[in-house]
């Protein structure tokens, strides 16, 4: 299912959620007067007293036939129209049933295919940025050393040196891309060893005072532990990129059948109320990537007073 036919079932399901509104507000109206029919018929009944007895031959319910009768009939339409009523919000509710679960499997889907366009993307902007841009570079600097080699041999010597030297800075950046796709360290060592390279990874220019505890975490589902690691990725990128932090925690467990994730700066926050945007969207990714897991993430943030960001990640699904 496309998102258009997504958009159009969302507004279907809004569409029957006021019409089961609707029908809820005619119900209550029906019941209420049946109620009052009862209580005007009781009180008929109730008009009946001892001197009545005495001196009438016949009951207050003969005195009053025609008015109990009318209110009577009154009161068999209302519940015959209570009746109406109920089974249509049966077949609505069935329906808008069938409608969420729909939603429900399709946004899922959506979730996971989004999740892995931006990572298409983000994959693709890196190595344009910096893989691509550098083998361009080099492509200048081999033309230039080919005119220099007859003239000047000492000076096509020097910029085949630095070809040589950003073609290695290049190769590193491929291979970190290729990490970045499918740790290798991931699959021989597991989730605790990948993430301790991560670590090491972005404070490679010792940037950051890095405080953590990671204890080793088994899953019999490798992909519940790759998105426990890309969660975490997202979360060291986001303070890399935004926080302005000098101090990192980092702390992974397990907790019975729970991977549970802290990671705390001392950056400069943000308006947890305001996310949105481009600045705030690896949140938004780090969300979905945890309720396609069915987990739980809570993020704390406050200006000037750093963020805490604390994640559950159920190791059986």
């Amino acid at each position: 299912m496309g998102k258009d036919d997504y958009d159009i079932l969302k507004n279907l399901l809004n569409d029957f959620q006021l019409e089961l509104n609707d029908l809820d507000d005619q119900i209550e109206y029906n019941r209420r007067c049946i109620k009052e029919a009862d209580t005007y018929i009781k009180s008929f009944l109730n008009t009946e007293s001892e001197d009545f007895k005495i001196f009438s031959p016949r009951n207050a319910e003969n005195v009053y036939q025609v008015e109990i009768q009318k209110t009577y009939s009154e009161k068999k339409e209302y519940e015959k129209k209570c009746c109406e009523l109920e089974n249509k919000k049966n077949i609505l509710e069935e329906r808008i049933n069938y409608i969420e679960e729909i939603l429900k499997h399709d946004k899922c889907n959506l979730t996971v295919l989004n999740i892995q366009e931006e990572d298409r993307q983000r994959i693709a902007r890196d190595l344009h940025d910096t893989s691509l841009q550098n083998l361009t570079y080099l492509i200048h600097k081999i033309e230039l050393s080919s005119l220099y080699i007859d003239k000047n041999p000492v000076q096509a010597k020097l910029e085949l040196s630095l070809v040589n030297k950003c073609l290695k800075e290049t190769i590193d950046e491929i291979r970190n891309t290729i990490f970045d796709l499918r740790p290798m360290t991931f699959d021989d060592l597991g989730l605790k060893a990948a993430l301790e390279r991560l670590l090491e990874n972005i404070n490679e220019n010792q940037k950051f005072k890095i405080i953590q505890n990671i204890e080793n975490v088994s899953c019999e589902n490798n992909l519940v532990l790759v998105t426990i690691y890309r969660i975490a990725q997202e979360s060291l990128n986001n303070i890399v990129k935004h926080s302005e932090a000098s101090d990192i925690h980092f702390n992974c467990k397990c907790n019975e059948d729970n991977c549970i994730l802290d990671i705390e700066d001392n950056g400069k926050g943000f308006d947890i109320n305001g996310i949105n945007g481009e600045k705030h969207f690896g949140l938004s990714l780090m969300k979905e990537r945890a309720e396609i897991l069915k987990g739980k993430i809570k993020i704390d943030s406050r200006i000037n007073e750093g963020t805490r960001i604390h994640i559950e990640i159920p190791l059986k699904i």
